[in-house]
């Protein structure tokens, strides 16, 4: 796969008698999702996630859109928060011992299924895996279940078919609360390249549906910032995203573009003298006030980054080559018909 960051191609001088009058850089970019991806959704079974399961299970027509649309072949499977499993006790009536034992294993996938683009009624397969129950363990090990689903031990075994050699790896947690797996985030960061081999980083992504501000929740009280799994996200190019957030279906279709490869944003290599910014994909110049894209500053580790942004609607096609040229500015002119600028 060609890279996806700037690929900074020339840099032409104009010069006259007083000297350079003008720098133009220009950023070349490809459109070009994976094609095959493998999905591992971890999803938090403790007492306070029934909402968010049923969220997540209505939303798989928002989820699959992206895969849809790029031709993406896809394995998607479900794991829980639960390492072991709690004791039975009668005063928590809706947690039967019965329902304790339906809990997978540490590391298992749900039901021993993978959903494919073949499966029959995908959409009720899907709800069925992600409504994992609420009995699961009240200390969340997100990070620690993700680990455990990629050993050799379980791919061989009950987990087998679900990973393949030539495809991406991209894992998702849905939590309300922290991770708190017993090893350093780092560590775990390196079992997932682990898994498609520590050259190949660009396959393994991994996001974060979990809590960013407590008060939005619907348990505010038994909710807590999954900061660990934000780290993670953060140093495999994932996307995290409140699970709180009321628009739900925004958010999935967030974790959808990501999962996919396809891209909506893609940073320049510096900020733009926006009087100066042309976009354009193959051929075609896209006028800047065509509402397509919009030139922002995106903050991406602390640092606000200049990017250039296309409407989920208006995203360049699949293969395509997409060329932005610009006088180096600061980004910042008054009035640009793109947006993002002040």
């Amino acid at each position: 796969m060609r890279t996806l960051l700037p690929s900074l191609l020339a840099l032409t001088f104009a010069c006259s008698e007083t000297g350079i009058t003008r720098q133009e850089t220009v950023n070349v970019f490809f459109q070009e999702p994976a094609e095959r991806v493998d999905i591992l959704i971890v999803v938090d079974n403790s007492g306070s996630m029934a909402p968010y399961q049923r969220s997540l299970g209505d939303n798989f027509n928002a989820f699959i859109q992206f895969f849809i649309d790029a031709n993406v072949d896809y394995h998607i499977a479900v794991t829980t928060t639960t390492i072991q499993k709690p004791e039975y006790t009668d005063q928590i009536p809706q947690c039967t011992q019965a329902l304790i034992n339906e809990i997978p294993n540490a590391g298992y996938i749900v039901n021993g299924t993978v959903i494919t683009s073949n499966t029959p009624d995908a959409d009720l397969v899907f709800r069925d895996l992600v409504n994992v129950g609420v009995c699961g363990a009240g200390f969340e090990m997100g990070l620690e279940a993700a680990r455990l689903a990629f050993t050799p031990e379980l791919l061989t075994t009950v987990n087998a078919g679900f990973i393949r050699e030539q495809a991406e790896l991209s894992v998702i947690f849905v939590s309300d609360e922290e991770d708190v797996s017993p090893f350093p985030v780092n560590e775990y960061i390196n079992d997932l390249r682990d898994v498609k081999g520590q050259r190949s980083r660009e396959a393994i992504n991994a996001s974060s549906l979990t809590v960013i501000d407590p008060a939005a929740c619907l348990n505010a009280a038994g909710s807590s910032p999954g900061a660990r799994y934000v780290d993670v996200t953060a140093q495999t190019n994932g996307v995290s995203r409140d699970l709180c957030d009321q628009n739900f279906e925004s958010i999935v279709t967030d974790l959808s573009l990501n999962s996919s490869r396809l891209r909506d944003t893609y940073f320049l290599a510096r900020a733009p003298d926006l009087n100066t910014l042309s976009v354009g994909v193959e051929s075609d110049i896209i006028p800047c006030d065509s509402g397509e894209w919009t030139f922002e500053f995106i903050n991406e580790g602390g640092e606000d980054l200049p990017a250039i942004v296309f409407a989920r609607d208006a995203l360049p096609p699949i293969g395509s080559q997409i060329t932005v040229r610009y006088n180096n500015g600061s980004g910042m002119e008054e009035g640009f018909c793109g947006g993002g600028a002040e």
